[in-house]
């Protein structure tokens, strides 16, 4: 299965809404989960906040404020979520496609 690639400007609020499914297609519950979610290059750019939203079986946000993400470097950066329970499983891996802005302030 090819990776899902996000194509994202450098310096915007980095804001990811997702759910998780099984083999179904339906959403799992991730109450009481541990969420964790990391860009990475070759090396670690930056953690990004993750929340489960609540009454939305499955669904959780990612998210990097427009400050982080201004350092984040213009490339195809990989990511993935970490879900730690029980058992620990991960995501499959999806590219953030990071271009740089074209309009700039001041």
């Amino acid at each position: 299965m090819a990776s899902k690639t996000i194509n994202f400007k450098r310096g915007d609020t980095f804001s990811l809404s997702c759910t998780r499914v099984n083999s179904a297609g339906e959403a799992v519950d991730i109450t009481g989960l541990t969420l964790t979610s990391q860009v990475r290059s070759d090396a670690f750019v930056d953690d990004l906040t993750t929340a489960i939203v609540s009454g939305a079986a499955g669904t959780f946000t990612l998210s990097a404020t427009a400050t982080d993400s201004a350092a984040w470097p213009i490339a195809k950066l990989n990511c993935d979520v970490r879900f730690v329970g029980d058992a620990t499983e991960t995501t499959e891996t999806f590219i953030i496609n990071n271009v740089a802005e074209i309009t700039r302030a001041g």
